[in-house]
């Protein structure tokens, strides 16, 4: 992993972030033919301090050279965690750059909170404050059309949990809306201190995409 992500590094002149988290599910360890005993913040936090090392050129085989190639950005790339958990934030203040969660319900309140713990923390740990981005699935549209597409995605995307419980939070999982209140939404986020924001798209419709970029020239 550590030499794939200096590689995307590299061919991308300096432009990668990462985001690291333990996931959801034993079936994405198992897939790997990874043992889902390890699926702990602790060991996820040994496995960023071996990438670490590899990045700073440190020797970490037996091999003849150190495992390569070098990153572009000094370090590596920036790391965000993945979570939304505070215990996750807290203790990934040692190793993270910033925080890279999502929220299902929008739930600003919620938001807000994961943030000043993680501003809390990144200062305990004596490092500047951290980047914080978060994440939704959204859909543009007509309010029934749009929240109908957000639905059809959660049935495909979700398809390991049973549907009747990814029906009962489907009205609520994600933004559907029209241009002007996603701007809306936004500045919301804008104003608990969100430093970005990825909209996940549920379509494969093209002019989604156009259309929320038109969007995002509003912040930029």
């Amino acid at each position: 992993l550590a030499k794939g992500l200096a590689t995307g590094d590299l061919l991308s002149g300096g432009r990668l972030t990462v985001g690291i988290g333990v996931g959801g599910r034993h079936e994405d360890y198992r897939a790997v033919g990874a043992d889902p005993a390890t699926q702990t913040r602790r060991a996820m936090a040994e496995r960023v301090a071996v990438m670490k090392r590899v990045w700073a050129g440190e020797k970490v085989t037996e091999s003849v050279l150190p495992v390569g190639p070098p990153p572009v950005q000094t370090g590596g790339p920036p790391l965000q965690i993945g979570t939304i958990g505070p215990k996750t934030i807290r203790d990934a203040a040692a190793w993270a750059d910033g925080v890279a969660g999502t929220t299902l319900d929008l739930d600003l309140t919620r938001q807000a909170e994961l943030f000043d713990i993680a501003r809390t923390a990144w200062a305990e740990a004596g490092k500047p404050k951290p980047h914080l981005a978060t994440s939704f699935w959204f859909a543009l549209g007509k309010p029934e059309e749009a929240r109908a597409q957000v639905h059809r995605h959660l049935r495909r995307y979700m398809n390991w949990i049973p549907a009747e419980y990814v029906d009962a939070m489907a009205p609520t999982t994600g933004w559907a809306g029209s241009e002007e209140e996603l701007i809306e939404v936004l500045g919301r986020f804008e104003d608990i201190g969100t430093d970005e924001v990825h909209l996940i798209p549920t379509s494969a419709d093209i002019d989604q995409l156009r259309r929320v970029a038109e969007v995002a020239k509003v912040f930029a």
